[in-house]
């Protein structure tokens, strides 16, 4: 069997897997932006323990390189995910639902619905 080189196409991919990546994209998006928001807005000393860079005793300043990179890091994650959602809702359309005009009841058309007025109760509905 021919492989394509070392990387995985997206094509190849389940539905559920092209999912499953946007959704782990979000989700790191999120917590870089937290982190980004917690170096940029925390003294270095008030940092929590589980971010990086705390220092004891060390000055009132904040991690800006830190929090840049963390927030490039968020928007990238955020424009990735962006895009995989938006090619599998769209190029993938055949086999994504989307909820939309389409989904109308049959039978009745936007200008019917909207050009003839409600029928009264008894009253025959016109075809």
């Amino acid at each position: 069997m021919a492989s394509n080189g070392p990387g995985i196409s997206l094509q190849s991919w389940s539905m559920n897997m092209k999912w499953i990546a946007v959704i782990v994209l979000v989700i790191i998006g999120v917590l870089a932006a937290f982190v980004a928001i917690e170096y940029l807005t925390v003294a270095i000393h008030a940092l929590p323990s589980y971010i990086p860079g705390h220092k004891a005793g060390h000055g009132h300043g904040h991690y800006r390189k830190r929090g840049a990179f963390a927030a490039l890091i968020a928007l990238i994650a955020f424009v990735v995910a962006g895009y995989l959602a938006y090619r599998i809702v769209k190029v993938d359309g055949g086999t994504a639902k989307v909820a939309g005009p389409a989904s109308q009841p049959t039978g009745s058309t936007t200008d019917q619905l909207l050009g003839s007025p409600a029928p009264a109760p008894g009253e025959p509905v016109q075809e």
